[in-house]
């Protein structure tokens, strides 16, 4: 199989799943900043809530539409009493809360320096949208050589010697080709840039120079080439965005890999063996059992374990680069905020993926530098996100101290004559009565989303067939 983008780019480009997001509440957001509502002193802006709305379960949102805007509109309201309760508390003075906003904040300051130095400086020209066009209509039948070793994919592209063909990825479409034997059946959308660059202007029959995506050389022979006798105008015209997205995303990829070198080259990344192998052995103890996913996420209980182990341990340096250091415990806040699939394949897959998610936390640390040093911290979607999560976080302790004061008095549930929901609700109306809470309905309902116009509580039909 063929896997060509650096682990380095692949990681860093997580960070466009966030820009989509932001791109779902710029759709909707009402012209300015106009209010929703006001809690105290603090602000509910449409495109804080726009991004609400977009973000809420269907089982909401399919409501009739004021009923709709208003229930998700109180789960604002009262996520920030509670948050703002928790402050006055001093609920806030907790270490691992203050470093978690602070990671959050860090991924928006390294979304904001994706925007600033990736996508903004990309361009896509005319010229090369129609050259996607031409080969997105252009079957080739390839036959694909791979091989660890630089001297026997020399000697294939010299015709030397033969190897066995191997797909070019997994699901790809194969046919039998009369004198080659079985061949890939592609097209320009299926493969990335790099080997697409390759294989569109290689001549047919040829085998191409040895390709190296960073661990394996590749051979390739174009043997058939189908293409559509006629291009249409409007043909182009009716392909032209989704070819213009796939064009802007695999520049993004390439400019995106090649500002992380840059930004780390002189870092100096050490992984410590002996930190690395020890939160190995944790994790490998705590496995899976063997009928689960040989690749999933630690759960949260597992990390809250693995934080209650030797505090010595946790104190560990696990990363040293040239601008600072992570400990064991610092990984395991990263892992909570930005959690990345581990392979449980073996001890040794295991140890791989640790690896790869603490030099992937180096790496956003040390981004999340540079984008302070460019001011990136002080941008308003920066704020808000530090906001927002923060006021998330704090409402969730205070809930908690909630649930903890109810049992405190309730010790036998059973017989109690207030239950939890009626406690809960009655606790919050209290503190959102108090903030003086005011909505500013023609606002509210002006608010656009992208479902607007769109008949309500639609569902898609699942047909199924009768055998």
């Amino acid at each position: 199989m063929i896997k060509i983008l650096p682990m380095i780019n692949r990681s860093f480009l997580t960070i466009s799943l966030l820009l989509g997001l932001l791109f779902l509440a710029n759709c909707a957001r009402k012209s300015g900043n106009q209010p929703v509502a006001k809690v105290g002193g603090r602000v509910i802006t449409a495109e804080e809530f726009a991004f609400a709305y977009e973000m809420a379960p269907r089982a909401i949102t399919s409501l009739e539409n004021s009923q709709a805007r208003k229930m998700i509109l109180d789960q604002l309201i009262e996520k920030i009493v509670l948050a703002r309760q928790a402050d006055k508390d001093g609920l806030d003075n907790d270490s691992l809360l203050q470093k978690t906003v602070d990671l959050y904040k860090r991924l928006a300051i390294n979304r904001e320096l994706y925007l600033k130095n990736v996508r903004k400086p990309v361009r896509v020209a005319e010229s090369e949208e129609r050259q996607a066009f031409e080969y997105s209509k252009t079957t080739l039948f390839v036959r694909h050589f791979s091989s660890a070793q630089a001297d026997l994919a020399t000697q294939v592209s010299a015709g030397i010697i033969q190897l066995k063909h191997t797909p070019l990825f997994t699901g790809v479409r194969q046919v039998d080709m009369p004198g080659y034997g079985v061949v890939d059946q592609v097209n320009w959308r299926d493969i990335p840039e790099e080997v697409a660059d390759v294989l569109y202007i290689l001549p047919i029959k040829e085998y191409s120079k040895p390709f190296f995506d960073g661990r394996c050389y590749h051979v390739f022979q174009v043997v058939e080439i189908e293409k559509e006798a006629i291009l249409r105008e409007n043909d182009f015209q009716a392909n032209r965005e989704s070819l213009h997205g796939i064009l802007q995303k695999r520049k993004e990829q390439k400019v995106s890999g090649e500002y992380v070198q840059k930004i780390m080259a002189d870092q100096n990344v050490m992984i410590r063996a002996a930190a690395l192998n020890q939160l190995t052995e944790e994790v490998w103890k705590k496995r899976p059992t063997a009928t689960a996913p040989l690749e999933q996420y630690i759960t949260n209980q597992e990390i809250n374990s693995l934080t209650k182990t030797s505090q010595e341990f946790l104190k560990y340096e696990i990363a040293g680069f040239a601008s600072g250091s992570l400990t064991v415990s610092d990984i395991l806040v990263n892992y909570k905020v930005n959690p990345v699939k581990i392979s449980y394949k073996s001890k040794l897959t295991v140890r791989e993926s640790l690896k790869n998610a603490v030099g992937m936390y180096v790496r956003d640390w040390v981004l999340s530098e540079r984008g302070i040093r460019e001011k990136l911290d002080r941008r308003p979607s920066v704020i808000a996100e530090e906001t927002t999560r923060r006021e998330h976080l704090l409402m969730r302790k205070m809930l908690a101290r909630i649930a903890r004061e109810y049992y405190n008095g309730n010790p036998d549930t059973t017989n109690a004559q207030e239950k939890p929901e009626k406690y809960f609700t009655d606790y919050t109306a209290a503190l959102r009565q108090a903030e003086n809470v005011k909505i500013y309905h023609d606002n509210l309902m002006a608010v656009e989303t992208t479902d607007a116009g769109l008949a309500r509580k639609i569902d898609f039909i699942a047909f199924t067939r009768n055998e």
